[in-house]
């Protein structure tokens, strides 16, 4: 039980490490945008890049 219940922790560690926060973003008559937070140096650079998307009218929603 001990090797089932390690197996299941280290498989949810793994799942969530692999997992990447982005946004995707539309507009109207322009091409959709696809904001990764992998891509960007900082959680703050990345929240300043879907802020400047949306001020430049795109509405970004989460990605899975």
């Amino acid at each position: 039980m001990k090797k089932v219940t390690l197996f299941v922790a280290a498989a949810g560690v793994l799942s969530m490490a692999a997992c990447t926060k982005c946004k995707v973003c539309t507009k109207e008559n322009s091409p959709e945008v696809r904001l990764c937070e992998k891509d960007y140096d900082t959680e703050t650079e990345f929240g300043f890049a879907v802020d400047a998307a949306e001020a430049g009218g795109y509405t970004c929603t989460e990605s899975f």
